[in-house]
């Protein structure tokens, strides 16, 4: 017969009895919710990451900076918001930079697509490797 705690074995069958009756949460295969802002959200996305957007970040950028060195004395609100303005320009700015710099923009891959990546890119190593190896030990 069990000697144990009663209350803990009852507590472990009701979980994996939630466990194994409940349905899965399956992910949607669609893009969008079918919200009815779902347009506007992506009208202002395109406005902030587009290149008119990245052209006045850049000025703005210029033209907080030089205010910030050559500004003489500001009081703390014209300081405020001029601080406010320089990070506004930098999170616009930000997108595009990135894919200036890298040639994407910021992207997640999964793991399976970097792990085949990863293979393709040791299997044409080792084929080189090999390739070159005969012509290595005849030039020693």
């Amino acid at each position: 017969m069990y000697k144990g705690n009663n209350k803990a074995l009852i507590a472990i069958g009701t979980a994996l009895l939630v466990l194994l009756t409940a349905h899965p949460a399956l992910a949607s295969q669609t893009a969008g919710g079918g919200l009815p802002m779902d347009d506007w959200f992506t009208k202002i996305v395109a406005s902030i990451t587009g290149p008119f957007a990245y052209t006045v970040s850049v000025v703005g950028l210029v033209g907080t900076g030089a205010t910030l060195i050559f500004g003489g004395d500001m009081n703390g609100f014209l300081r405020a918001l001029i601080f406010l303005v320089l990070v506004l320009c930098f999170i616009v700015a930000a997108k595009n930079f990135l894919a200036g710099v890298t040639g994407q923009g910021a992207e997640i891959t999964t793991a399976y697509e970097m792990a085949t990546y990863s293979a393709d890119w040791i299997t044409d190593k080792a084929a080189a490797i090999r390739a070159a190896l005969p012509g290595l030990v005849k030039g020693a």
